[in-house]
């Protein structure tokens, strides 16, 4: 792997898909193939033609694979954090099951396949599924595969320092760490698996099983898509994708008393290494008693972290007052003052490569071609940094990629899989120079005035890996 292009990608999901369509068949159900011309293999790349351009524009449905590790490679990155996700029960059936064609349509929403969705529909916990996923991962962890007629593969990892003193040799390598999206993988939220509600002996348990992989996640997402008896979620579908799985969202609902029980678990190290919290996916309420959580329990020692995320604009939750209206003001989005406590805290923040987040859906129909795709993204960096430099704090330290590929998103145009991601750093260095030039770049305090060459080193590789060695 090339030294000069290393990028750390802070959420993705190479497993969703192959791990989906390892049950179209019982022979290589949950099996992690080190062909990868199957379906089944992390390494699977379906490429973007223009048909499935096509789709991805007209129904925001990703026919193609984002995060395999053939287009990892491709692309160049060096670590990714990768996301174990086993999907809630109501993303594949309601109280009255699902139809022939409802099966059908969250297939084509999700791509994992309708045997996938049948396992899912007749599966009774999640950590079982959660702990099937993982082992997909470890199955071929460290095993050179063969992509573009040469050796590659990946190492998970338990800690940054496996990765300083890991020793180079001829075969590239990509490092993996495991997160987790949404704490309903320890059993929460299971009602249409016929539990009234959560066993919060069994939910602890089962965090301190995860505390004892070899490989435990560095974070885990405290909320999803649905209610998980933990704390609020925010709205976060829309389109064909709302329509289909009939989100239900009460954006006054904060974190539960056993929300609080699965915080001071994941948090603790008395038992393991601590888990942080990712802020993503909870509704305004809850992540605002989180931060006052961790201010009065933990004296404001945990830095905050957003995985994969987009600011709004807006100033506050109270304060409506929008500064560029070519954001998207959802309130899964976050504030500047969320922007504010995160650097404070030393967290840090990936920015999502999802037009449906990180642009007004004004903006989005304009989109064509890498050159404006990358400004939306820079514009992101450059709101948190003006707003970081007018409170006199480092401006460029916490934006970094968090791209969500294969999450369910609509990806940006021009970027579209991990093997475009190369192509970011000249347009985002483009946009920086634009920027610096300006009159409020010229007003940057003296310590924030930076290359547009460093500012984009910093976002693509320097920030996380800075993060990762310092709390991982």
């Amino acid at each position: 792997m090339s030294k000069k292009n290393r990028y750390i990608d802070l959420h993705c999901h190479p497993a969703l898909k192959p791990f989906g369509k390892s049950f179209d068949s019982s022979k290589t159900q949950k099996r992690n193939s080190p062909n990868r011309m199957r379906k089944n293999s992390i390494y699977h790349r379906k490429g973007v033609t223009p048909l499935r351009k096509k789709i991805n524009n007209l129904l925001t449905l990703t026919k193609f694979t984002q995060a395999d590790l053939t287009s990892v490679h491709r692309g160049e990155l060096r670590i990714l954090v990768v996301s174990l996700y086993p999907l809630e029960k109501k993303m594949v059936m309601n109280r009255d099951g699902v139809s022939g064609f409802g099966k059908l349509l969250r297939n084509l929403t999700t791509g994992i396949g309708l045997k996938r969705i049948e396992h899912l529909q007749k599966m009774k916990d999640y950590f079982t599924d959660l702990e099937d996923e993982y082992h997909f991962y470890e199955a071929l962890d460290n095993i050179p595969v063969t992509v573009d007629r040469k050796k590659v593969r990946y190492k998970m990892v338990a800690s940054f320092k496996e990765i300083e003193e890991w020793e180079e040799d001829d075969i590239p390598t990509v490092f993996i760490i495991i997160s987790i999206e949404g704490c309903h993988v320890f059993n929460t939220g299971l009602q249409l698996a016929g539990r009234e509600k959560a066993d919060p002996v069994e939910v602890l348990a089962n965090i301190e099983k995860v505390k004892k992989w070899r490989y435990p996640p560095f974070f885990v997402g405290l909320a999803h898509h649905f209610e998980n008896e933990l704390c609020g979620h925010a709205k976060s579908m829309g389109g064909l994708v709302a329509r289909v799985l009939k989100q239900i969202v009460d954006e006054t609902k904060g974190i539960t008393p056993l929300g609080t029980k699965v915080i001071d678990a994941l948090l603790e190290t008395d038992r393991g290494p601590r888990i942080f919290i990712d802020l993503k996916h909870m509704n305004v309420t809850s992540r605002y008693e989180y931060y006052e959580y961790i201010k009065e329990r933990y004296n404001g020692s945990i830095p905050f972290i957003v995985s994969h995320g987009a600011v709004n604009g807006i100033n506050n939750p109270i304060d409506n007052n929008r500064v560029d209206p070519s954001f998207n003001d959802a309130t899964i989005n976050f504030y500047d003052d969320e922007v504010f406590r995160i650097a404070r805290s030393g967290g840090i923040f990936g920015i999502q490569l999802d037009e449906r987040r990180i642009a007004h859906k004004k903006v989005m129909g304009l989109l064509a071609g890498r050159n404006k795709s990358a400004k939306l993204i820079w514009l992101q960096i450059e709101h948190m940094a003006t707003y970081l430099d007018l409170l006199g704090l480092d401006a460029w330290n916490i934006q970094c990629l968090g791209t969500d590929f294969d999450g369910i998103i609509d990806p940006l145009p021009g970027f579209w899989t991990a093997k475009d991601l190369d192509k970011l750093p000249k347009f985002l260095e483009d946009h920086a120079n634009d920027f610096l030039a300006s009159e409020r770049g010229l007003q940057l305090k003296p310590k924030n005035k930076l290359t547009a060459k460093k500012i984009v080193a910093k976002f693509m590789f320097d920030n996380a890996q800075t993060f990762l060695k310092k709390h991982f």
